[in-house]
């Protein structure tokens, strides 16, 4: 579990909740899920058409239990969790924050918001691409898919995020993201308010799809409508 205690000035539990998702709403990566192989096969002398390969094995077991199978598979002299901390660390490596996003998150707290991530995906490369990123400061908190036992939209990682914060989902909680079948469901289910990260004019939801509270086109203008909510 990652937790951050609020500055002396803002008492914990003070202040408007806000959960946010982490992925293409506060960072985005560089290449696709499966940027990674070519570096992977090139580095270990594997023949560039093992990349696929070495990705669908991943993909089943994204752990150094996968990495230990890959190793296996192709006779590589090194651990799963050798090259697992490797992968990793390429993850965060490729990471980068979103234009604005630091002065947004900073200009929320100022104004006395909570935050925390909720995020699906592996808690070490969740963690890693908030260090590298230097968001861990930024935040009160995080609530990673793999450690919490529960996936968004489920409603109880967002529960769990804000009990981590010694708060209660309320009608007044917002989370922001820009997955629609993760974020915008997952708020709907915990009966929170929502965000959709999206171009303007957004697309069409699927018909009985959740409808956000509001849209925005990136996280800063997010931001400038919390702020502007009474």
């Amino acid at each position: 579990m990652i937790h951050h205690p609020p500055p002396p000035d803002r008492p914990a539990g003070s202040g408007p909740l806000l959960l946010i998702d982490l992925d293409h709403t506060l960072v985005e990566r560089d290449g696709g899920a499966d940027a990674w192989t070519p570096g992977f096969c090139a580095t270990h002398g594997l023949p560039p058409d093992a990349a696929a390969d070495v990705f669908t094995l991943l993909r089943a077991d994204r752990s150094p239990a996968g990495f230990a199978r890959i190793a296996a598979r192709y006779g590589l002299p090194r651990s799963g969790d050798t090259l697992w901390e490797e992968h990793v660390a390429g993850e965060a490596a490729r990471t980068h924050l979103i234009p604005g996003v630091p002065a947004a998150l900073a200009a929320l707290r100022e104004a006395g918001w909570t935050i925390g991530v909720v995020t699906n995906g592996c808690t070490d490369i969740q963690r890693a691409k908030l260090a590298r990123t230097g968001l861990l400061p930024a935040v009160d908190t995080v609530c990673v898919s793999q450690e919490a036992g529960a996936r968004k939209p489920a409603p109880e990682i967002f529960r769990l995020a804000a009990t981590r914060l010694g708060r209660t989902l309320t009608p007044d909680t917002w989370m922001v993201g820009n997955n629609p079948a993760t974020d915008l469901r997952g708020a709907h289910a915990a009966g929170i308010r929502s965000i959709w990260i999206t171009p303007t004019p957004p697309p069409p939801l699927p018909p009985g799809h959740p409808t956000p509270t509001r849209t925005a086109p990136d996280t800063p203008a997010a931001t400038a409508l919390l702020l502007a909510t009474p």
